[in-house]
């Protein structure tokens, strides 16, 4: 069996830190004076931003800060109001064994908050959040190549993507956002954003990335009434990423990750409706593979001498499956404690997507409700509901890889005064990769102290049965496959049906 000697090899994603570490969310709080007293908090939410990481001599530097959100009534007026306390964070992560490429990959989740009034000026908050760090290296690995001639080799013939390329790059986007068409912004409530890719193009070595900040804010545009309106804005960027190896048959996978954002109101004095300054750090991270068939050898034997194959599992990726997809998902959310008078706001505070499975993603949808009570008086409820979705394009992938989940929008219906039907169009980005497993050859151990002894038989009839494998037939008696299949006219290497086999000599 003729086989191509040449060196071989192939790149695999690999990880080489695979961790999380708790951060603890303190505060002890005084309201500042321009904040009214407290009656009832509504909702304390920690918002962990990450301002910046870093990986240098086998340590993965991240640091950040963390927004501690309370959302009260005020006892005076009965609005809404809040206030903010910003804490800082920084931890170490030790990294072995990383490359030089590598693509660091940073998450946050809320873990809890407990959030209490000592006085109607003074909050206790104890939280924690959970800070995940990844670090992704690109691993060569070598394909086995016989050197030697009397050596028969089986190959198994499979399609591999080949990891070409792996790069990230951070930037930040500064817009000014004009409010003119909107109500005047007078105090920011809470904000959201979130951030995706919708187009991604390659050329050699460069990757130009379009994509999209979805921003989201809700305000109040007369602090004595308690007004409230929402404002939301898409502001679309660009970006050029130097990503060495990736060229237009590259196939890529692209994410986008929020590290942290600011915004800030722009008063302008010949203005009553003042812009909003924004301000985001985002981080593009991108794989490109390149997909072709592959000979990877599962079994050797020498012809000559006793030999035993070293086998050892190769992690290989079978395939890629890019990811941009849409879909609705219906809620529906009861209301038993009280009865809803008018909803002031329905938002997704998180989107989680968890795994891949045969096909299909799954993960959380943490929704936010705000509204008034039948007495006017503001509640806030929240509810977490379990999403699966088999998407188009990844019947075959199991790993997910960059995916992000977002909400685009949010609509709703008061069927009655406690129950609520919502459509929740949610976005799917990034991708999924194929992992899989080949035991294959890595060696060969040939003993040349026992050479195989010759037989003196002029010719060798061996009766097999059928299902038998060639291979094996070939293997036990030390002889060729190749001569094998040519004297007994057989192409497939495993009999459908019993017969007599001539067995050649080497």
């Amino acid at each position: 069996m003729e086989f191509q000697q040449d060196n071989r090899s192939f790149c695999a994603p690999a990880a080489v830190l695979d961790t999380v570490a708790e951060q603890l969310a303190d505060v002890d709080l005084t309201l500042p004076d321009y904040c009214p007293d407290i009656e009832k908090i509504l909702k304390c939410t920690l918002i962990p931003k990450i301002q910046s990481k870093s990986l240098s001599g086998g340590q993965l530097q991240v640091d950040g800060t963390c927004v501690v959100n309370v959302l009260y009534v005020e006892s005076e007026k009965k609005t809404i109001r809040c206030c903010e306390h910003s804490l800082t964070f920084s931890q170490s992560f030790s990294v072995r064994d990383a490359g030089d490429n590598n693509i660091v990959l940073t998450k946050t989740k809320p873990e809890y908050i407990n959030c209490r009034a000592l006085s109607p000026r003074r909050l206790v908050i104890h939280g924690a959040f959970s800070l995940y760090a990844k670090v992704l290296s690109a691993v060569k690995t070598e394909l086995f190549t016989p050197e030697q001639n009397n050596l028969e080799v089986y190959p198994q013939s499979m399609e591999l993507a080949d990891l070409k390329s792996n790069c990230q790059e951070q930037f930040t986007i500064s817009e000014e956002i004009s409010v003119a068409d909107k109500p005047a912004i007078e105090s920011v409530l809470y904000s959201q954003v979130s951030a995706g890719v919708t187009d991604a193009k390659a050329i050699s070595g460069k990757l130009m990335v379009n994509g999209e900040i979805s921003i989201r804010l809700f305000y109040l545009t007369d602090i004595e009434t308690g007004e409230s309106a929402k404002l939301d804005y898409i502001l679309p960027f660009n970006q050029i990423i130097d990503c060495d190896g990736i060229d237009e048959y590259t196939e890529n996978i692209v994410g986008c990750e929020v590290m942290s954002y600011d915004i800030r109101l722009k008063n302008d004095m010949l203005s009553d409706k003042p812009a909003v300054s924004f301000d985001a750090m985002l981080c593009v991270s991108a794989e490109g593979y390149l997909t072709a068939a592959e000979d990877i050898i599962v079994d050797a034997y020498s012809t000559e001498y006793a030999s035993m194959p070293q086998l050892k599992p190769l992690r290989v990726v079978k395939k890629v499956c890019p990811l941009d997809e849409a879909f609705i998902e219906k809620l529906d959310l009861s209301v038993e404690d009280s009865k809803i008078s008018k909803i002031l706001d329905i938002y997704a505070e998180s989107v989680s997507v968890d795994g891949a499975e045969a096909g299909a993603v799954k993960g959380k949808i943490n929704l936010c409700v705000l509204a008034l009570n039948e007495d006017s008086a503001p509640v806030f409820i929240n509810r977490s509901y379990d999403y699966q979705r088999t998407l188009s394009n990844s019947q075959a992938c199991n790993t997910l890889l960059f995916s992000e989940a977002r909400a685009l929008s949010i609509s709703y219906r008061l069927s009655d005064d406690s129950h609520i039907e919502i459509r929740c169009e949610l976005k799917i980005t990034g991708g999924a990769i194929d992992n899989g497993t080949v035991n294959a050859v890595s060696e060969v151990e040939i003993f040349e102290d026992k050479p195989v002894l010759a037989d003196d038989c002029a010719l060798t009839l061996y009766f097999a049965e059928k299902g038998e494998s060639l291979w094996n037939i070939a293997k036990t008696h030390n002889t060729r496959l190749e001569p094998l299949l040519r004297e007994n006219e057989q192409e497939s290497l495993v009999l459908d049906s019993d017969r007599m086999l001539l067995i050649p000599k080497v």
